[in-house]
């Protein structure tokens, strides 16, 4: 044991140290509260602003890309401070899509579902979901019946198995889109897949369906306005054309190398009175468009798909064009510069002509030596609008020009004036390594001359509105 007088000069030096840091903590603290201070008078103009602007600003930040990441919009906008936490997770408009979710890749997605679906309020919902198994059919049916009667756009993508079991069908008052479609291989799918079926859609409009035979389910048809098919049989879709009486627009993709084998002989043509846009991408052989009697069709796509075959394919679309030349008012053609003058002859109504044709092609056509009125006075003569979309580099040279200052002025009644040019190429091109921005070389003086005769010249990308 120490002697008394050392211990009390250990206690001594104890109560000096105390003294000193309680000295120290006396001045930290005065100058935090000088920090503090300082800091309450700096104000951050976006904090200022009403939190009515605010949101709006909020809503501007959403992409239609994967939402759930914390480092994407809205989850990124709560983890700024804690004015921008409260107001994002007030603002329904921010939580009521889902643009992506995946069963058993996204950890507890129905709990997830159910929180970010909350924060939405009563506004009309967008939901797309994957099921790959048939362990998550339970969940899957929860989410769609505890949501149906919010559901505006439906977009499930399933695998055959669960489709067959699926019995969360009931009643969508506001659902308007919706996409189904199967995981499996098109011939197992097609095996599988049985009855299923959706009532109580009266605002049902849109229907996509991919891998999912039209035949297997039942949809309220006839009230459908605008039908996308993809790896479906051309039976299929007549099929499709003869229930949807109401169809405005139709789109089809048909799956690789179809079977005409199994193609019913003595297939009836269809009239369909009411369809105005027709979209086509098909990789097989048997084209639809010999079977199709279309009386108002205004807007017609053909795809690229469509120049693998174009020997075949000019015997059905000459004819096709001749039956609808008196409607057709839009020609979106995904095979140039590859096609046919013939095409063209008898589109004497034709208001609008988009060609696109692949990277690499030889931009010289006959479509564009024929757009020349000079030479070619009776070539599509109601044209008013010309697109050349996904092009390279030096697309604007001298006959192209030509042509279209050939149709800066209309003549007469019978030939009208072409008003909009747009040359449209892709913002990046895509290679094993990186993107490489693209931009064109233009011949910009001429293209100035004809914009000061009154033409809209527009060169860019498709999602630029502006023009020169």
């Amino acid at each position: 044991m120490l002697a008394p007088h050392v211990l009390r000069q250990r206690l001594s030096d104890v109560d000096a140290n105390i003294s000193h840091h309680e000295s120290i903590l006396q001045e930290l603290k005065q100058e935090r509260s000088a920090i503090l201070s300082e800091l309450n008078l700096i104000t951050y103009p976006v904090l200022t602003l009403p939190s009515e602007i605010t949101a709006e600003i909020f809503k501007w930040c959403i992409d239609t890309g994967m939402r759930l990441l914390p480092s994407v919009a809205p989850l990124l906008l709560t983890r700024i401070c804690r004015q921008w936490r409260a107001l994002a997770l007030s603002t329904p408009a921010l939580w009521d899509t889902i643009s992506e979710i995946e069963f058993g890749v996204h950890p507890r997605a129905e709990a997830v579902i159910k929180t970010w679906f909350s924060r939405a309020g009563a506004r009309p919902l967008s939901l797309m979901i994957i099921c790959p198994e048939s362990p998550y059919l339970a969940s899957l049916e929860s989410v769609i019946l505890q949501h149906a009667s919010q559901l505006q756009h439906l977009n499930v993508l399933i695998d055959s198995e669960v489709l067959c079991n699926f019995t969360a069908v009931q009643s969508f008052p506001i659902l308007s889109d919706l996409t189904l479609g199967c995981l499996d291989d098109y011939e197992e799918a097609a095996g599988h897949i049985q009855l299923f079926g959706i009532h109580g859609a009266p605002a049902l409009r849109h229907l996509s369906l991919e891998n999912v035979l039209p035949s297997t389910i039942l949809m309220p048809w006839a009230q459908l306005r605008k039908m996308t098919l993809s790896l479906v049989p051309l039976w299929e879709c007549l099929n499709v054309l003869r229930w949807a009486t109401s169809l405005d627009e139709f789109r089809r993709r048909g799956p690789p190398e179809e079977d005409l084998a199994e193609f019913p002989l003595g297939e009836p043509p269809v009239n369909h009175s009411s369809l105005t846009s027709l979209a086509i991408s098909t990789d097989d052989d048997q084209d639809i468009l010999p079977l199709l009697t279309l009386p108002c069709l205004r807007r017609l796509e053909l795809g690229v798909r469509f120049g693998k075959y174009q020997e075949y394919l000019d015997d059905d679309i000459v004819p096709f064009l001749s039956r609808v030349s008196a409607t057709l008012r839009t020609f979106h053609v995904g095979m140039s510069p590859t096609v046919p003058l013939q095409w063209f002859h008898t589109l004497t109504q034709l208001t609008t002509l988009e060609l696109v044709h692949s990277m690499g092609m030889p931009f010289k056509t006959d479509v564009i030596c024929a757009l020349d009125r000079r030479t070619s006075p009776d070539f599509l003569p109601k044209l008013q609008t010309f697109v050349f979309s996904d092009c390279g580099s030096d697309q604007v040279d001298n006959e192209l020009l030509g042509a279209l200052g050939s149709r800066c002025d209309a003549t007469d009644a019978a030939h009208s004036k072409l008003e909009s040019f747009s040359l449209i190429w892709p913002t990046f091109d895509y290679s094993p390594e990186a993107p490489v921005a693209r931009l064109p070389l233009v011949n910009v003086l001429p293209l100035r001359a004809l914009a000061g005769r009154g033409m809209r010249i527009h060169i860019g990308t498709r999602d630029q509105n502006s023009f020169y």
